[in-house]
C-alpha cells in the first residue's frame, strides 16, 4: 500500500468509493497566478481517465478577487490523472506503535478573544452575517505518512478522508464533510453547520444532542449558510431546478455531534463539473455570508494561509461522475511537522469560550 499516492475512503454513510492510484499519466500544479483555464483544460483532455486532486482555500479565494496570504510550501492546486484505479481495501488495527506528538495552538486564547471580536463588531455593523474563523494548531511525527494516515483513519472512520502523496509534502483529510457531487447532471452540496462534543455516557450524549438540536444560535447559522449554497448552485444550475433536500439532519462522529443540511440541483448543460467545482470554491460553509465579504474578513484576520484546510479534495471517475468534500479535519504533514486547522462559525449569537472550545473539540479524536 505504500506505493499509492492517492487513497480514497468513505463509510456506510457516504458515497465515496474505497479506491487507491498509483503511477499518474499526468500531474498540474498551478500557483494562485495561474488561470483556473488550465485546470479545465486538464480535466477535459484526461476525461474518461480517473483524475484526482484539490484547490485550496486561497485558490477559491483568489478567484473572487480577494487578495490572500500565499502558501510557501504547496500548490494551490495539484491534480492527477490516472489511466485506472483499484479498491482500497478498510485498514486493519495494528497501527499501535505509531507516535505523534499532540497538537498545540499557534495563537493564544487572547489573540482569538481579539480577532472574535472584531469579527462580532463587523457583524454588528452589517458587514456580514457569520464568518467561519479558523487558526492552526502543529504536532510532529517522524514516521511515514501513510502509516500515520492508517492510524488516524482508525480513530476517524468518517465518509470523505482522502491521503495524498507527495514527494516533499503529504495530505491526511480526514473530512465528515462532503462539498459537491455531480452525477448525471445533478449537482449536490451537504453544508455541515452545528457541532458539540459527544457525551460520555449514553444519557449525557442524548442531552448534548438535544442542546444542539435546540439551540437557536446553530439553527440560524445553519440555515444561512444552506441559502448561500442554494444561492452558490443558482449560479450553476437550470433555473428552478435547485431544492433544499433536508434542513437539518444529524450526523454522529467519534467525538461530536453536527447537523447538516442538503441542496440539489440540475447543472446548466454549458457548464463542465469542474467548472461548477471552481464557481463553488470556496465552500459557503466554511467561509461565511456574504461569501466575498467574509473572506475579505479572514484574510484580514488570519495570520497564515489554510492552503489545502477549508479548500476541496476528490476525484472525477471515468464516468464524469465528480465527488469532493470540503477538507475539514485536515493535516498537511511537510519533513515531521504535522499542521492540523480548526475553527467555526461566528454569528452575533456566538459565545467566545464556547466558540474556542469548539475548535478544540473538532482536533480531539487526532489526539495521540
Amino acid at each position: 500500500m505504500s506505493n499509492k499516492d492517492f487513497v480514497f475512503q468513505g463509510n456506510a454513510h457516504s458515497d465515496w468509493l474505497d479506491i487507491s492510484a498509483s503511477n499518474p499519466l499526468d500531474i498540474i500544479s498551478l500557483s494562485l497566478e495561474n488561470s483556473p483555464k488550465k485546470l479545465v483544460e486538464f480535466v477535459k483532455n484526461y476525461e474518461g481517465k480517473f483524475i484526482a486532486g484539490y484547490i485550496s482555500y486561497e485558490y477559491g479565494v483568489n478567484l473572487l478577487g480577494v487578495s490572500v496570504k500565499k502558501s510557501k510550501q504547496m500548490p494551490a492546486v495539484h491534480f492527477r490523472a490516472y489511466d485506472s484505479y483499484e479498491k482500497h481495501h478498510q485498514i486493519t488495527s495494528g497501527n499501535n506503535d505509531i507516535k505523534w506528538t499532540s497538537f498545540k495552538p499557534q495563537i493564544s486564547t487572547d489573540e482569538y478573544k481579539f480577532n472574535f471580536n472584531r469579527i462580532i463588531r463587523h457583524i454588528r455593523s452589517g458587514d456580514i452575517y457569520q464568518l467561519n474563523y479558523t487558526h492552526p494548531l502543529v504536532a510532529r511525527a517522524n514516521v511515514d505518512p501513510i502509516s500515520l494516515f492508517d492510524a488516524l483513519r482508525q480513530k476517524n472512520e468518517v465518509g470523505y478522508s482522502v491521503f495524498i502523496k507527495n514527494d516533499d509534502w503529504a495530505i491526511h483529510s480526514l473530512s465528515p464533510e462532503q462539498f459537491i457531487t455531480i452525477e448525471n447532471g445533478i449537482i449536490s452540496t451537504k453544508p455541515i453547520k452545528g457541532t458539540i462534543p459527544r457525551g460520555n455516557s449514553p444519557k449525557e450524549d442524548e442531552l448534548n444532542l438535544n442542546r444542539l438540536l435546540t439551540n437557536e444560535k446553530e439553527q440560524a447559522e445553519l440555515y444561512m449558510i444552506i441559502d448561500l449554497l442554494r444561492n452558490d448552485l443558482g449560479k450553476v444550475c437550470q433555473a428552478g431546478s435547485v431544492r433544499v433536500l433536508e434542513s437539518k439532519s444529524i450526523q454522529r462522529l467519534e467525538k461530536v455531534f453536527h447537523t447538516y443540511g442538503l441542496v440539489q440541483g440540475k447543472l446548466k448543460d454549458e457548464i463542465h463539473p469542474i467548472e461548477a467545482l471552481l464557481s463553488m470554491s470556496p465552500g459557503g460553509s466554511i467561509s461565511g455570508c456574504p461569501k466575498k465579504r467574509a473572506c475579505e474578513i479572514i484574510s484580514e484576520i488570519e495570520t497564515t494561509p489554510r492552503s489545502v484546510y477549508t479548500g476541496t479534495i476528490g476525484y472525477i471517475l471515468p464516468n464524469g461522475t465528480l465527488h469532493f468534500n470540503i477538507a475539514i479535519r485536515t493535516i498537511t504533514q511537510i519533513g515531521n511537522e504535522l499542521t492540523l486547522g480548526v475553527g467555526g462559525g461566528i454569528t452575533i449569537g456566538s459565545n467566545v469560550e464556547n466558540e474556542y472550545n469548539e475548535t478544540l473539540a473538532k482536533a480531539a479524536s487526532f489526539q495521540r
